[in-house]
Order: C-alpha cells, then sequence, then structure tokens
C-alpha cells in the first residue's frame, strides 16, 4: 500500500486534490486524551484527512506496520461515509492512554445490520470491486465498533500504542 507521503504532486504531498479552501476545524497535537484532530470531509478531501491522520499518529508514537494499517482503516470508513453518508463525514481523532482512537461519524441512512464472514475469509461481494471497506477497516484496526440508527452511522477505530 502506498500513502502518497512526499510523492503526490500537491502541496501537501498527497494525491492531487481539486483545489479549495483549506480543511477548517484542524487542531494543533495536544496531549494525552485530547483531540488531536478534528475535520469535516467530502469525498475531496479523502487525501488530505490520509495525510493529516498520518502525521497526528507519527506524533502519537504509531509507527509503520500499525501506521499503514490503521491510516488504511482511516481512510476506508472516512470514504465510505462520504459514498454512501450523505456526502460528507466528520473525523476526530485522539490520543489517549495507550491507544489512537479516531470516530468518524455521518448523516446517512445508516447501515443494514451486518453479520461479519467467518474468520480468515473475504465477504461474499458477488466478485464486485467494492463492498469490503468495513471489513478490511475492522481487520486492520486493534478494535473496531460501528453504532448505526436512521440519522447516521458513527464508526470507531482504534490503534493501541507501544
Amino acid at each position: 500500500m502506498i500513502l502518497n507521503r512526499g510523492i503526490g504532486n500537491d502541496h501537501d504531498g498527497g494525491d492531487p486534490a481539486p483545489r479549495r479552501d483549506p480543511l477548517t476545524g484542524i487542531i494543533a497535537p495536544a496531549s494525552a486524551g485530547a483531540a488531536v484532530l478534528e475535520l469535516p470531509f467530502t469525498i475531496a478531501d479523502l487525501a488530505r484527512v490520509r495525510l493529516h491522520v498520518t502525521r497526528r499518529a507519527e506524533d502519537a508514537g504509531l509507527c509503520d506496520p500499525r501506521l499503514s494499517d490503521f491510516v488504511l482503516a482511516v481512510h476506508e470508513v472516512a470514504s465510505n461515509a462520504a459514498v454512501h453518508g450523505g456526502g460528507k463525514g466528520r473525523l476526530q481523532l485522539a490520543h489517549t492512554d495507550g491507544e489512537l482512537r479516531c470516530v468518524i461519524t455521518d448523516s446517512g441512512p445508516g447501515l443494514p445490520q451486518r453479520k461479519p464472514p467467518p474468520a480468515g475469509t473475504l465477504p461474499d461481494c458477488d466478485e464486485a470491486e467494492n463492498g469490503r471497506g468495513l471489513w478490511l477497516a475492522e481487520a486492520l484496526a486493534d478494535r473496531f465498533e460501528v453504532a448505526a440508527c436512521a440519522a447516521g452511522t458513527t464508526v470507531t477505530l482504534v490503534a493501541l500504542l507501544g
């Protein structure tokens, strides 16, 4: 997997994205237990989401290969929120005692009840090119939780530090 750190052709070192105002709501790294990143996003912002999550996760002490796994899991959930959750989402990343916690919310129609596939197998997607994002995020995160209702979905991903 390539995260495009420093090799892209936009000013943030990531994937090219449409020119737009910088994302609002970015908070500087803070002490343990505090939010280190809060931002709204759309599909056009996903490259910047990856970049900011990568930087904050590195600051918290997450190293590869766990860093790449966590950033990919966050990307999968954020892209699901943007595509299926009303076109936009909100991400909050916090560094708490021994873990990095990312909460992604959207205001889409919610998710149907998920049945996890048997351990070690891919979900049944009828050979579609998509449909594995939540499965992949769950496999890559140390902890994974989904709360869905008619008002939207909240996904929590946790990477253990140390």
